[in-house]
């Protein structure tokens, strides 16, 4: 691990864009260390690689050049695809926190301005907050802020304040920094969250009608791609087995069948995926 350390202090600069993702994952490391662990998880994936794709080439190959190609290529492209999976996951978690904050932050707010308008303490507010799942990472964030003044014995405003600084929500950073701001200038709370409250709302609103619309041009899509396209090519294919004939050295049956079982299939379920990664929600 030594070895691993020194080379990540020298390239630490190199990586400093992965420093506000760590915090936004909520991977609570110094990045120094998480460079260190990709190193070493990289060399690791590149032994252990090496080894096996050697084992298994000696055993199963007899062509020389092509042992020596599996050897050299299997074991790089290896250790690069993990060094590329620790390299994006902390950026990948991130956005998966800040879509999950930016769904449930509407409806946090309405429970979080009934919870102020009976008199609750903020910290107490934060920790009934923490203690609903259904939140998703609101209620993470919102155990933070209790971790914060519980056991690292902060004040609620700079409780806040450190979480505001974490979180890869800008819409929550802008209500905690509210939050702390009303608290330190007395001001009103409830008045504040509601007024917050509606304002996230109306902007969840706004981005379901606006992916709606988007659905519609998906739909469009999906028919003309999906359904039309693969019919006119099937319909061409039964016309030429009639005829003969054969395309690609592939017989016009079999060009059927791999039209029907693997490429239609592989094209709906890449669609479906395309849809749900442009989901607002996450």
């Amino acid at each position: 691990m030594a070895l691993f350390g020194g080379l990540a202090k020298g390239s630490e600069k190199s990586f400093k864009s992965l420093a506000p993702q760590l915090r936004g994952a909520g991977i609570y490391m110094l990045l120094k260390v998480y460079i260190a662990i990709t190193y070493m998880s990289t060399a690791i994936a590149y032994m252990a690689a090496l080894l096996i794709t050697l084992l298994l080439s000696l055993m199963l190959v007899d062509d020389l050049v092509m042992l020596l190609y599996y050897v050299m290529f299997i074991p790089i492209l290896t250790a690069s695809f993990v060094f590329m999976l620790l390299y994006i996951y902390p950026s990948q978690r991130s956005k998966s926190a800040r879509k999950s904050i930016d769904n449930n932050l509407p409806f946090a707010l309405i429970h979080m301005d009934s919870i102020a308008s009976s008199g609750i303490p903020t910290e107490f507010m934060f920790e009934l907050l923490g203690s609903l799942r259904e939140y998703g990472e609101v209620s993470r964030q919102a155990r933070l802020v209790v971790r914060n003044i519980q056991i690292l014995g902060m004040s609620s405003v700079s409780a806040i304040n450190d979480v505001a600084e974490r979180t890869p929500s800008p819409a929550l950073k802008q209500v905690l920094t509210g939050i702390s701001s009303t608290i330190t200038k007395g001001g009103n709370l409830p008045n504040f969250l509601r007024e917050m409250s509606d304002r996230n709302l109306f902007d969840y609103r706004m981005k379901r009608e606006q992916y709606v619309k988007t659905l519609s041009t998906f739909a469009d899509i999906y028919t003309a791609v999906m359904i039309a396209a693969p019919l006119m090519m099937l319909s061409v294919l039964v016309m030429m087995n009639i005829i003969g004939g054969d395309i690609m050295g592939m017989t016009i049956p079999a060009a059927i069948g791999l039209m029907t079982y693997m490429v239609v299939p592989l094209m709906n379920v890449a669609f479906l995926a395309f849809v749900h990664m442009s989901y607002p929600g996450g």
